[in-house]
């Protein structure tokens, strides 16, 4: 039996106080799990798909906060780390950034105790199958995570082995950001050939391709970009739903690649910050007018996404709603960039026009063929258009370096969060991030 002893002793592994405007505190003393056989193991990769849902992360600041940092999403409330992070003026105590990187990591140090225990697990029944399979899934996840702390940080710990106790290997250096890139394409790559092909709650292959299609996208690598999303499309699982709202209104639709369910149980705070009081919400947070006046008339995504009522993309007050972290319309919007950047621009535009007519506008001018420059605008034009309040649009502007042209303002060193105070005071080999 292996006993694993998770302590709760820096910010780095697990604990944060600095959250009081966070719904969900963590805890802050000893936790003692077991991983000791086939029930355990399942309880535990269901503990590593909870650690996602925290306000801190998909629950609310995964997809509203890169909104609110390039103007999609306007700050209306009174919470202060929301104000700094809309003004980018981001202080290095930022609850919320802070309480971000301390969730991730927590998700991280629950996967990593799955890929060390169970495939040592010696239990009449649990497969080797079954035992490979929830390794795959915690390889997944950890390449998520992974993922989502190189974009916000960029160079940052890379921590494979479970912490089992506290010492001086808690005090880690920072990786290069080429490092984690390396990490999370071997965590994919091992994952891929145990993934089950459907379950949309959970990880699948693919999950795990567009995930991959996601960094190669961040990467610049248009090729694999390319042919990671011919695979998803030739599986023929998913597909484009014709009614947009749909998406969202819907559970498990063709669309959902990978989708994070909650409960009134375990619910988030999606609906609860944008919605009006009114409507039983803290109006903390307010689509802008400028996102709003970005789509046309007859764009059929336009009030699902800049409505201040009840029809936005997130309208369950009660926290029920089920955020899509992959869908397919990302998938054809990664792949015409991807043709875009190749030169294949007539593959890019028939891509692009699937997005357009779904949202009711039509095609795109066919002289964009010959017009790569205004081609690869109408495709990031398209892709803010379409996954708006999803999480995406400020790490697109400062990959495809719009950042400048676009945010008032700007200064490059505003593309990474600060390393949080909490995590420096504690460890005096973390340096910080430039301009913090």
């Amino acid at each position: 039996m292996n006993k694993l002893k998770i302590f709760i002793f820096s910010t780095l592994v697990l604990g944060s106080t600095a959250c009081e405007q966070v719904l969900d505190q963590l805890p802050q003393t000893s936790v003692v799990s077991e991983i000791k056989d086939a029930s355990t193991a399942r309880a535990a990769l269901n503990g590593a798909y909870n650690g996602l849902q925290s306000a801190n992360y998909i629950g609310t600041r995964y997809q509203l906060l890169p909104d609110l940092q390039s103007g999609n999403l306007r700050h209306t409330g009174t919470f202060s780390d929301f104000a700094e992070i809309a003004n980018r003026s981001i202080l290095t105590n930022n609850t919320s950034v802070t309480g971000m990187w301390t969730q991730i990591y927590t998700s991280i140090l629950r996967d990593n105790f799955l890929i060390k225990y169970v495939p040592s697990i010696n239990e009449s029944g649990f497969t080797d199958a079954a035992k490979n399979q929830i390794v795959a899934e915690a390889k997944f996840l950890r390449a998520f995570n992974y993922f989502n702390l190189v974009r916000w940080w960029g160079d940052v710990p890379l921590v494979l082995d479970p912490t089992e106790q506290a010492n001086e290997t808690l005090k880690v250096s920072r990786s290069s950001t080429a490092d984690v890139y390396k990490q999370i394409y071997a965590d994919i790559d091992a994952a891929l050939p145990y993934l089950p092909t459907t379950n949309k709650g959970k990880a699948t292959k693919n999950a795990a391709l567009a995930l991959k299609a996601r960094a190669a996208l961040y990467q610049k690598d248009y090729a694999a970009v390319v042919s990671l999303c011919d695979q998803i499309i030739a599986s023929g699982q998913h597909s484009l739903v014709p009614t947009f709202s749909n998406i969202f209104a819907t559970q498990g639709t063709s669309e959902s690649i990978w989708e994070l369910s909650f409960e009134t149980t375990n619910s988030n705070t999606l609906a609860f910050f944008l919605f009006s009081t009114a409507l039983g919400g803290r109006n903390e947070i307010r689509p802008n007018t400028t996102l709003a006046s970005a789509y046309s008339a007859t764009d059929t995504r336009r009030i699902l996404t800049t409505s201040y009522d009840a029809q936005l993309k997130y309208f369950r007050i009660n926290g029920t709603d089920f955020p899509v972290l992959f869908r397919y319309a990302e998938v054809i919007l990664n792949r015409a960039e991807a043709l875009a950047e190749l030169g294949r621009n007539a593959e890019a535009l028939t891509a692009l026009n699937l997005i357009r007519n779904r949202a009711g506008i039509g095609d795109a001018d066919a002289t964009l063929v010959s017009n790569p420059t205004a081609l690869k605008t109408e495709i990031f034009t398209q892709r803010r258009l379409e996954l708006a309040l999803e999480g995406h649009y400020f790490f697109d502007l400062v990959r495809t370096g719009r950042a400048a042209a676009t945010l008032s303002n700007w200064a490059s060193t505003q593309a990474l969060l600060p390393i949080p105070q909490r995590e420096r005071d504690s460890n005096p080999n973390m340096t910080q991030n430039p301009g913090y």
